[in-house]
């Protein structure tokens, strides 16, 4: 029920006949509702924090609030509605419609992000004259807008509505995966660059800090994509070896679970961005504190 779904799962093909099937649709539902609070909560206060911290009114932190935007969504939306789903195993448009509007986000999200970091990189010295937050807004906006595109096409694509998410998948990770190559490159020449100024005894030491903190964000930055990557692509390969006939049917435990790591992502995601932005982690800290 995600961005790279191929196609949704009918029910002949899910066995919901069975004692196990109780068992672990119970179990998923206990576990989804323990997620759905914690993503809930993680992300209203990420999203609390950096509306009322001043010095986090940043282009990079407004694509990072639109993500958390999306996370809330699938915490407040999709969750629910899979749990009712396993409660009454019947197949469901609306929930397959608003998973990938919600959900596609994410992925091109963490793809925006990379762009960001590999600018940051680029163009260190005019890097606020590039990332503008007007332009920033403006690459949310059209995410948000493709997003609401790919989900409606079921509306009028017919058969190629199923082919539109993994394209749009399979487009994404190749992009990711020139980005972080792109930023492994400029990470390596800074440090030869780094490395030169040091034995010549150049530079300013505040613009080699400020390379090596930016080469740690971007490399953080790359954390946070794989483990999207990790959670979400379990589901993935099971839903395109049923849409390839590779398998006829799919167990409701593997069902479950890979649908539950792709819901733990929008859980961790709060987690990762407070070890990833120390001034983040800064500011819930002063969050809490000023409730208590």
């Amino acid at each position: 029920m995600e961005a790279n779904t191929s196609q949704p799962v009918n029910d002949d093909q899910i066995p919901t006949n069975t004692g196990q099937y109780l068992i672990y649709s119970l179990t998923g539902c206990v576990i989804i509702v323990i997620l759905s609070i914690i993503t809930l909560f993680g992300n209203s206060v990420i999203l609390i924090t950096i509306w009322k911290t001043s010095s986090l009114h940043s282009a990079s932190n407004i694509l990072l609030s639109s993500l958390a935007v999306s996370d809330l969504a699938i915490g407040l939306v999709v969750q629910p509605l899979f749990i009712v789903y396993l409660l009454a195993p019947l197949g469901s448009e609306l929930l397959h419609v608003l998973s990938i509007f919600l959900s596609t986000p994410s992925l091109m999200i963490i793809t925006a992000i990379g762009v960001d970091r590999l600018l940051a990189l680029q163009f260190h010295l005019r890097y606020i004259q590039v990332v503008t937050p007007l332009r920033v807004k403006s690459v949310v906006s059209f995410i948000w807008l493709l997003s609401a595109a790919i989900a409606s096409s079921k509306l009028w694509a017919g058969y190629f509505f199923y082919l539109i998410p993994p394209a749009t998948f399979l487009c994404l990770l190749v992009a990711n995966f020139f980005v972080y190559s792109k930023i492994y490159c400029v990470v390596r020449r800074h440090r030869r660059q780094i490395q030169q100024q040091q034995q010549l005894q150049q530079g300013s030491n505040d613009n080699v800090y400020r390379i090596l903190r930016l080469k740690k964000s971007a490399l953080k930055t790359f954390l946070l994509c794989i483990i999207l990557l990790l959670c979400y692509l379990p589901y993935s390969v099971c839903i395109h070896l049923l849409m390839l006939r590779a398998v006829d049917s799919i167990s409701a435990s593997v069902l479950i679970t890979t649908i539950t790591l792709v819901f733990l992502n929008s859980t961790l995601n709060p987690l990762i961005y407070c070890w990833r932005d120390s001034q983040i982690r800064a500011a819930v800290k002063q969050l809490f504190y000023s409730l208590i």
